[in-house]
């Protein structure tokens, strides 16, 4: 259903347009088909509602290779439609409206549908280990999942626009992540909780208005979600704010973010269902960059903060989620903060105008919020302190002006607690496609 009413807005938005032109409006229809063959070291079977389809990264009941297609090996495969009226006097009334798909199968993205498919429990009640590749997102099977906003923008004042915006993180990040989010060879793009400072939910923000301005090189963004949450007011609110400069070869953003009741989804134990954890998060992030001749070099800093919720009374309240029932809410994970410290770094190679070379570093660590104090006995648990370390490299040659084709390889390594109860501590993914945009 969701896809007839799709191609049924996109044939209005066309006929739309075809006649707004002389009225100085215009309606465009753009997107990117990413697809890729890869192979990864230790993982589970494929999920065709996961946003990438298959797992690059070192996961918990991963134990076999997997061959198979992916999405999203340089840029998420997406369609969108997006508009402009001129208003006069350096004025415009804007929108834009566009959803993620899985190229493979051309089935919209759903990460929480791939928890749904993977119950701790099975329906007698015995546990069962996880089979398919399964995790949370901001990609939930919504029909315009990843932008949906109206607003305006004028040449002097800069943009304001409301509804479910892109997050300030996620706007740094696309421009200072070396692997510029590539979802199989970037834990940027393949986990939105770093964009979304914290909980991958919030790297997408519903019910939010944003606000970005930019001139002389110095830019500014702010954004404010409304929690419509009865009784708390701030329950599920959030806060951004960004500040950067860019002029010529040389641009710096930092980017703050303040989330309320946030929201991370994972597996229930009964089919069909997800259980929730509530929480507060802060994130603080600096990321540069520095271009000289053939050579780009990007990197950054970022730090988050996981606290337990402000409202957790209203919290245990919540028995719906992205379309999905809640068998259990958790509002007690982070009695001890939970801290991650990212760091990244990275540089692309111009070897000739067409074809270049990028290798990317990341680091994450966490500490023990099991009691604040580096006590775990051997990292039994996932509390315990530990880190998460990514090798990327890709290779990317431009047969046009649209269409690349490129091949990489990332390996991941976890240790300490980021590794509790893992099967193998390690996996390797390479890949190779093609992209097309339009």
């Amino acid at each position: 259903m969701n896809n007839k009413k799709l191609i049924a807005l996109g044939m209005l938005l066309i006929v739309r347009g075809a006649f707004a032109q002389s009225a100085g409006s215009s309606v465009e229809i753009y997107g990117t088909m990413d697809i890729g063959v890869g192979h990864s070291q230790h993982s589970l079977s494929e999920d065709s509602n996961f946003p990438i389809n298959m797992n690059p990264v070192a996961t918990k009941f991963g134990d076999k290779a997997d061959t198979g297609m992916f999405n999203g090996g340089e840029s998420p495969s997406r369609i969108g439609f997006k508009g402009s009226e001129d208003l006069g006097s350096g004025l415009k009334a804007i929108f834009t409206l566009e959803t993620g798909f899985n190229s493979p199968n051309g089935v919209i993205a759903n990460g929480p549908a791939s928890l749904a498919n993977n119950p701790t429990k099975n329906a007698a009640g015995v546990a069962v280990p996880q089979t398919t590749v399964n995790a949370d997102s901001s990609l939930a099977g919504q029909l315009f999942n990843r932008q949906a906003f109206v607003g305006l923008s004028s040449s002097e004042l800069g943009t304001f626009t409301a509804g479910r915006n892109y997050s300030l993180g996620y706007d740094t990040l696309l421009a200072y992540d070396p692997m510029e989010g590539s979802q199989t060879f970037s834990p940027f793009g393949y986990s939105g909780s770093y964009a979304g400072g914290g909980f991958t939910e919030d790297f997408r923000i519903d019910n939010s208005l944003k606000y970005k301005f930019a001139s002389n090189g110095i830019n500014f963004g702010a954004l404010y979600k409304l929690g419509g949450q009865a009784g708390a007011t701030d329950a599920q609110s959030e806060v951004q704010l960004n500040l950067g400069y860019e002029n010529g070869p040389f641009g710096i953003q930092g980017t703050y973010s303040s989330v309320k009741d946030g929201i991370s989804a994972t597996n229930s134990a009964i089919p069909g269902e997800v259980a929730i954890s509530v929480a507060d998060t802060k994130a603080y992030m600096l990321a540069a960059s520095f271009k000289m001749n053939q050579l780009r070099l990007r990197g950054g800093y970022e730090r988050i903060e996981v606290n337990n919720p402000s409202n957790p009374s209203n919290d245990l309240g919540i028995g719906n989620v992205l379309g999905y029932n809640v068998s259990a809410v958790n509002v007690n994970a982070f009695a001890t903060q939970k801290t991650l410290n990212v760091y990244f770094a990275g540089l692309t190679f111009d070897v000739t105008p067409a074809f270049s070379g990028t290798f990317a570093f990341y680091d994450v660590k966490q500490n023990d919020y099991t009691t604040g104090v580096d006590t775990c006995p051997n990292a039994t648990a996932s509390t315990c302190s530990g880190s998460s370390k990514f090798y990327s490299v890709m290779g990317k040659y431009k047969l046009s002006k649209r269409t690349d084709v490129y091949a990489g390889y990332m390996y991941n390594k976890v240790d300490g607690g980021m590794a509790a109860g893992f099967l193998h501590d390690n996996n390797g993914f390479f890949g190779t496609g093609i992209k097309h945009s339009f």
